[in-house]
């Protein structure tokens, strides 16, 4: 009980030393502390969103200079008080729409971006000053101090970190790693990503205006280039990497020694300072990519093997240096999974109905004219040569992709154009042709956001609790906290049938999902879908192994170049001579 004790109180009692700093240190000390406390903030804040979610965004100055330009222009008129909440709203707003306009693109393009908004807000506040105003910057005059500054800071990160440690243990900390990890994935397991992503970026937007609001009397003068500074951008996000991410807490070890190496560095080498800030990026990013956070592992783990060499009864010891991974359970069945997975059916009444469904990318026809129903309670099966369009009708089916022309009715309803995050909540679940798992996420929290976000579960723990029974019915209950990189393939597979599963779907959409096991694998993948079946479940299932056809589907259809050139029962459907000369390129007769 101790260690996780001492763990919880660290944070404070750093924060009530750094509080103390003032009453000993003299004014060089508190301008330092006042730096590494600006840029802890702003590094936390930035981590907060870009860590889990992967969003390398550079906007950290246009949300600071909010912030300090909201004290610049409104000091004299509105209390200081005010002007901390009043700011933070102005910087959440602009956060909403940066967000709902640019966080559909990822990777280097969201980077630029997000610095070209800082840079362009920086340059339109210069022309307004200077075309409007007919000055460029103002004078901020106030009676607040330096250590009213510091103190102001400290609680800033104080409550900055409780946010951190918040969202480190709700349903959205936990929905904001799957968008890092897998983006589409976490929208098929009902997270409304968009909403997600908008909202932490407005939260941490906001912390990083407030600390602008708060720095901002410390400068008697406030221009552009100071309050809009690209090092304000780049700063955080170094200090960031360098503490390391895998904590909310992380950038605090990264904080303390970038600002005092750059503050002497600014000192020698003021043209040169963002040359070596540059330079220090990429160095960190080749070298520590992890940031100290990711060296600690090792570090222990190089400890204790140490530790074991150099133990006398070393070679008597029969725990292995790294834990095995644990023995599989048995074969994997779920008829004692407690909530429905689907409903008993005469297979009479219509779930799904797809008419004259099109989809085209470019000038290449994916899907033609398509029609077809699904019944309750059958497994219904889409079968054709590699490229007819087979998985992308299930992208349609499941929002992923929306048609050009056709509608999809579900359960009476219309859903097309609906989101995948929507239509995973209504109740259609999918796996993918290609397995989508979280590899650094264990098993547990794979399955766990489904039943939350789904709507099934009162609380995350309620939840956890559901995924975990889940996992125990299909044969992983050896692998609920084995993070996901560990498994193997048919364990992954399984792995992907639990998300789905957990949404509690009326409909079941299987991609080639007996693809890529061996003999005996597929055996057991045949009967576990014939175990869904048998509860009621409704499946829709591409599979290539004619054998699984058969067995396992009650109609299917054939499609070829984006068409249904068949349609029936399986043993008919695949005596169809169309079909044959589809799969063998047979000539047709003479």
């Amino acid at each position: 009980m101790m260690r996780p004790i001492a763990r919880t109180a660290t944070l404070p009692a750093l924060l009530l030393v750094a509080a103390l700093v003032p009453l000993a240190g003299n004014d060089f000390h508190i301008a330092l502390g006042i730096s590494i406390l600006m840029y802890a903030t702003l590094a936390i804040a930035w981590g907060l969103f870009a860590g889990p979610t992967k969003y390398i965004g550079l906007a950290t100055a246009a949300f600071f200079g909010v912030g300090a330009y909201t004290v610049g222009l409104l000091y004299e008129k509105v209390p200081m008080l005010a002007l901390y909440p009043l700011a933070a709203v102005i910087a959440a707003l602009l956060a909403l729409i940066v967000g709902l306009t640019t966080l559909r693109i990822q990777g280097m393009y969201f980077t630029i971006f997000t610095f070209g908004l800082a840079e362009l807000i920086r340059q339109l506040m210069t022309w307004y000053q200077r075309n409007v105003t007919g000055s460029v910057g103002l004078y901020i005059i106030t009676d607040i101090t330096a250590r009213q500054i510091y103190w102001a800071l400290t609680v800033l990160l104080g409550l900055t970190l409780l946010a951190g440690w918040l969202l480190a243990r709700s349903r959205y900390g936990l929905a904001l790693l799957m968008i890092g990890e897998d983006e589409v994935a976490a929208r098929h397991s009902g997270v409304r990503t968009t909403a997600v992503k908008v909202l932490t970026l407005a939260g941490t937007s906001a912390i990083m205006a407030v600390t602008g609001a708060i720095v901002a009397p410390r400068w008697t003068y406030l221009d552009p280039n100071i309050a809009f500074n690209p090092t304000l951008s780049f700063m955080p996000a170094v200090i960031a990497l360098l503490g390391g991410m895998q904590r909310f807490w992380g950038p605090l070890a990264g904080a303390i020694p970038l600002v005092i190496l750059f503050d002497q560095l600014n000192a020698r080498f003021p043209t040169a300072y963002t040359l070596i800030l540059g330079l220090l990026f990429m160095a960190i990013v080749f070298v520590i990519p992890n940031g100290i956070l990711g060296l600690l592992p090792k570090i222990e783990r190089k400890r204790m093997a140490e530790a074991r060499l150099t133990t006398p009864a070393a070679s008597t010891l029969s725990e292995p240096l790294a834990p095995a991974m644990p023995a599989r359970s048995a074969t994997p069945s779920i008829d004692g999974i407690s909530g429905p997975v689907g409903k008993l059916s005469s297979h009479g009444s219509t779930l799904l109905e797809v008419r004259s469904l099109r989809k085209t990318f470019g000038g290449i026809v994916a899907v033609d004219d398509l029609s077809f129903e699904i019944r309750e309670g059958e497994v219904f099966g889409i079968i054709g040569p590699n490229g007819s369009g087979k998985t992308t009708v299930l992208n349609l089916i499941s929002g992923l992709y929306q048609p050009d022309r056709g509608e999809i009715v579900f359960v009476g309803h219309k859903i097309t154009g609906k989101a995948p995050e929507e239509i995973a909540r209504l109740g259609i679940a999918r796996t993918f042709q290609l397995v989508r798992i979280y590899p650094a996420l264990t098993c547990l929290d794979h399955v766990t956001p489904a039943a939350l976000f789904a709507g099934h579960a009162r609380s995350l723990s309620d939840a956890r609790e559901q995924a975990r029974q889940l996992l125990e019915e299909l044969g992983m209950a050896a692998y609920v906290h084995v993070p996901a990189g560990q498994l193997n393939f048919i364990d992954q597979k399984r792995l992907e049938l639990a998300r789905a599963l957990a949404l509690r779907p009326k409909l079941l959409l299987l991609d080639e999902w007996l693809a890529g096991l061996n003999p005996s694998e597929m055996l057991i993948g045949m009967e576990l879908i014939e175990s869904l079946r048998g509860r009621g479940m409704t499946i829709v299932l591409i599979e290539h192994l004619m054998q699984a056809v058969r067995r396992l589907c009650d109609r299917c259809i054939v499609m070829s170049f984006g068409q249904k050139i068949a349609e029936g029962l399986p043993g008919e459907v695949l005596r169809d001579r169309e079909v044959v000369r589809v799969y063998l390129g047979e000539a047709d007769d003479a």
